[in-house]
């Protein structure tokens, strides 16, 4: 908007005028990038605009999405695409003329079975509950399934939200159910007619300096004597919000020094806590890693830590923004995370509590040509983990860790399965003696390792 500026002294004035205009939208980016995914996943996709004033924020509607190839991936309005087939497909999003894409490559492993967890578990009406669903393929892989359609057989007992969170409504057993494609886990929720008696509040008289945060978590206890982590169903208040505030979720932003009472209230039941926050107030910011080189098509995430006054250092800083001084090179998330989109160099910032931190990002312009497995040929006990690195080899000479964008398999499940992102990816769990051929595959190029387990 405009507004009129006016300055007086003696009688004599003057004015000008002041025109507020809003930020354009220069560009957008797709991520995740350079997906490999097994058949019957659902995975969302988000865009990021960047604006000309160099901010970002993940866009929530008036994104038109595609996929070039619906025979491999669907994709819906919301961004969440369901592979169908073997094959590579490009995503797509569209708004105001700009577009950014991703290239999807849909391997022939097929979602078999989907576990449910916590399996049994008892709440009581008007709590939470927590449930993820993994899902299982046929080529001895495992993977985290954020994008399942949840379910309740008993809505009066229990009603379950879109990211598997469960409320207990009435006394009763419900089952709940993930749901991908033709494939379904369950688990089994009982909600007890338990009543609270008390409620706990951690960490207990705290302090923390200005400009972070910190999580406050409410444990129940109830009239069967069974305790439950209520973080999420209490109602959190700060006695003084001009020391710090709290969120509905119990996480802490101090403003100033001073101090407050962080309380949480369950109907009538309530405890609280002290916090103090501290004179240390933040001097600067490192951003990590420094100066790091990535892939045209890849991404890369990165952290903030700040040092304060006090010679502390914290990673938990409050209302961190980032910006990178060259979109069109490489893009970044409100979350850190920078997506390269052509070759160049860009300075990526982070800024809190008006101190900033930066680093330089190098966008190569080379494009995959090998894939290496390390360990090559690891042995570990049954019962264990091993964990394995996917590291790429590009056209101009460059590597790169490539384990998170890599589709993971095991030949022999009997032996070891092995886990894809979200989950921790490329770590392999042992089941019995015997030996199984560790396989990554990141856009069709492959590569191997042999694990023996004793």
């Amino acid at each position: 908007g405009s507004t009129n500026i006016s300055a007086s002294l003696g009688g004599i004035s003057g004015s000008t005028s002041l025109t507020v205009s809003a930020p354009s939208l220069v560009s957008i980016s797709v991520t995740p990038v350079g997906l490999t995914l097994g058949i019957g996943i659902n995975q969302q996709y988000v865009a990021t605009a960047t604006y000309s004033d160099g901010s970002s924020a993940d866009l929530t509607s008036g994104v038109a999405w595609t996929s070039s190839s619906s025979s491999v991936a669907t994709i819906n309005s919301s961004g969440v695409t369901t592979t169908v087939a073997a094959g590579q497909t490009t995503i797509t999003a569209s708004i105001s003329g700009l577009n950014d894409t991703s290239t999807l490559t849909v391997v022939a492993a097929q979602l078999v079975s989907i576990a449910v967890s916590p399996a049994v578990q008892s709440i009581s009406a008007g709590t939470t509950q927590a449930f993820t669903a993994v899902g299982s393929f046929d080529d001895g892989s495992t993977q985290l399934l954020p994008s399942v359609t949840w379910s309740s057989s008993l809505n009066s007992v229990a009603a379950v939200d879109a990211t598997g969170l469960a409320t207990g409504v009435g006394t009763g057993t419900a089952t709940i159910t993930a749901t991908s494609g033709s494939v379904s886990g369950t688990a089994s929720l009982t909600v007890t007619a338990a009543t609270l008696v008390s409620i706990a509040v951690t960490p207990a008289s705290s302090s923390m300096a200005v400009g972070t945060t910190k999580q406050f978590t409410a444990t129940g206890t109830f009239s069967d004597s069974s305790t439950q982590d209520i973080t999420a169903v209490v109602v959190w208040t700060s006695s003084s919000p001009a020391a710090a505030t709290i969120s509905a979720q119990g996480l802490a932003s101090s403003v100033a020094t001073g101090s407050t009472t962080i309380t949480a209230a369950f109907g009538s039941v309530n405890a609280s806590t002290g916090l103090t926050v501290s004179t240390a107030h933040l001097v600067s910011i490192t951003v990590a890693p420094a100066n790091p080189r990535i892939a045209k098509g890849t991404s890369i995430k990165f952290t903030a830590t700040g040092t304060f006054s006090d010679g502390s250092v914290a990673t938990n800083l409050s209302g961190v923004s980032w910006k990178s001084s060259k979109p069109n090179i490489a893009s970044v998330r409100g979350s850190g995370l920078a997506h390269g989109k052509k070759g160049g160099t860009a300075t990526i910032t982070a800024s809190a509590s008006g101190v900033s931190g930066n680093t330089t990002l190098t966008v190569g312009t080379g494009t995959l040509v090998s894939l290496v497995v390390t360990p090559s040929a690891p042995t570990a006990a049954a019962g264990t983990t091993q964990l394995f690195v996917a590291t790429g080899t590009f056209s101009d000479g460059s590597t790169q860790d490539i384990t998170l964008n890599s589709h993971w398999s095991s030949s022999s499940a009997s032996v070891a399965t092995i886990a894809n992102a979200p989950s921790v990816a490329g770590l392999a769990n042992c089941n019995n003696a015997g030996t199984s051929t560790i396989g990554a595959n990141s856009g069709g190029i492959t590569g191997t390792a042999l694990l023996t387990v004793q």
